[in-house]
């Protein structure tokens, strides 16, 4: 097929069933591999709706800025998408993105902003949400705000949840779907339960998120977890929530990579250790669908590096991390 665009080529995902991590006797897992997107990550549909509802809404003009806050992906899809569309784009960063992810965001000719404030448990997301505020008032930006921004959940309700539903029809018992912004799990969510009534949803947050009432903790887990509430949580949708540590998803992430031959990130590694555990609670027929976020290749320089997991304190081969 030829496409006129490389904004065409966002969504429409493959579905891999897993082969060998899942327990035989257990439910069939299978996956979601959002990283195929042109940008790398399911953020691209996130980028490419807001932008196209904000210009619609006369909120975004030609030539306009573009400000935002963001650990990599939604940076790299609105970069990709401010390119095209011919804006300007800033992204508000931290010293936790990965250097990987840095270089994609300028490559495409964005410029970064970079907070050194850290909380006592080491996260900098009030800093960077001050600091987009900050830049929007003094330039006139568009500020896209993901984590309240109901223009993010929307853009997977009308694409992801539907290309899921086109692939399972009314066969899939449990999506498991990991909660960073929580527009791809509300999005899905309502998406997903609107076409098949009586599916169940399991939420992935990273141990040390406070998304789930959760005390606020140390992670190293990028794109998943927020030291803050977001905006667009629906709790109401969410039939079971559960927290995996960083060395359960840094673990799985390896083994994936190894046993499965997919190479991802770390919060598709977060995803598939939560629905490996589920799939084995349930009978033998049931189908269990775990959404990716993310490829692997960004994280070169962290998750599959033994020295950025020893210099953090992480040991994989711990008992705790077995699935």
């Amino acid at each position: 097929m030829i496409y006129d665009n490389v904004l065409q080529l966002i969504g429409n995902t493959p579905i891999v069933k897993l082969n060998y991590l899942p327990d035989p006797y257990g439910a069939q897992v299978f996956i979601k591999l959002e990283g195929l997107n042109p940008g790398g990550s399911m953020k691209d549909r996130t980028a490419l709706y807001i932008i196209s509802q904000a210009e619609a809404a006369g909120q975004l003009k030609p030539g306009g800025t573009i400000v935002e806050s963001s650990s990599g992906n939604l940076a790299i899809g609105l970069a990709l998408v401010a390119r095209q569309k011919g804006y300007k784009l800033i992204c508000v960063v931290d010293p936790k993105i990965s250097l990987v992810n840095l270089s994609i965001i300028q490559a495409y000719g964005a410029e970064t902003v970079m907070v050194d404030q850290a909380d006592e448990y080491g996260n900098y997301l009030r800093a960077r949400l001050d600091k987009v505020q900050e830049l929007v008032k003094q330039l006139g930006a568009f500020w896209p705000n993901q984590y309240n921004n109901p223009s993010n959940p929307e853009a997977h309700r009308q694409t992801t949840a539907l290309e899921i539903y086109e692939a399972f029809g009314n066969e899939l018992q449990w999506a498991v779907i990991p909660a960073g912004t929580c527009g791809l799990i509300t999005g899905c969510s309502l998406g997903l339960k609107e076409h098949i009534p009586h599916i169940k949803i399991m939420a992935v947050d990273a141990a040390g998120s406070v998304t789930f009432g959760k005390p606020p903790g140390v992670r190293h887990q990028i794109g998943i977890g927020s030291a803050i509430v977001p905006g667009n949580v629906r709790r109401e949708l969410y039939d079971e929530i559960t927290h995996v540590s960083d060395a359960e998803a840094f673990s799985t992430t390896r083994r994936l990579v190894k046993e499965e031959g997919l190479l991802v990130g770390g919060s598709a590694g977060a995803a598939v250790f939560a629905a490996l555990k589920l799939a084995r609670r349930l009978p033998g027929g049931d189908k269990v669908l775990a959404i990716l976020p993310d490829r692997g290749d960004r994280y070169y320089n962290t998750i599959f590096s033994d020295e950025w997991l020893e210099q953090i304190g992480i040991e994989l081969g711990k008992s705790a991390v077995k699935i």
